[in-house]
């Protein structure tokens, strides 16, 4: 693989993929019941994000070339939650003009 020389590159690219993946936990969520609590959604998706986070960087010690980083987490952290939030409110809001109709 190619070496990027931008500083805190890996960074982003953490925060990118685990936005997508707490956006699609709270789409996964949100869809699965008709009776949606939206807190609750928010509060699991941004944990199991987290959770698959820390598991993913706990494997890199036994991976030849790879090593665990905190900030790692903390990126997959922060990019969950901002991408839970923008979902949430795209799915309250989806849901408020479905109520309507």
């Amino acid at each position: 693989m190619p070496k990027i020389d931008i500083p805190y590159i890996d960074k982003l690219a953490h925060f990118v993929e685990y936005f997508i993946l707490g956006a699609l936990l709270v789409r996964a969520f949100a869809n699965s019941s008709d009776k949606a609590n939206f807190k609750m959604i928010l509060l699991l998706s941004i944990l199991i994000a987290a959770a698959y986070g820390a598991l993913d960087e706990f494997h890199q010690r036994f991976v030849s070339g790879r090593s665990p980083e905190i900030f790692d987490i903390i990126s997959d952290i922060i990019g969950s939650l901002f991408g839970a939030l923008v979902s949430l409110h795209k799915e309250k809001g989806s849901r408020a003009i479905d109520n309507t109709v």
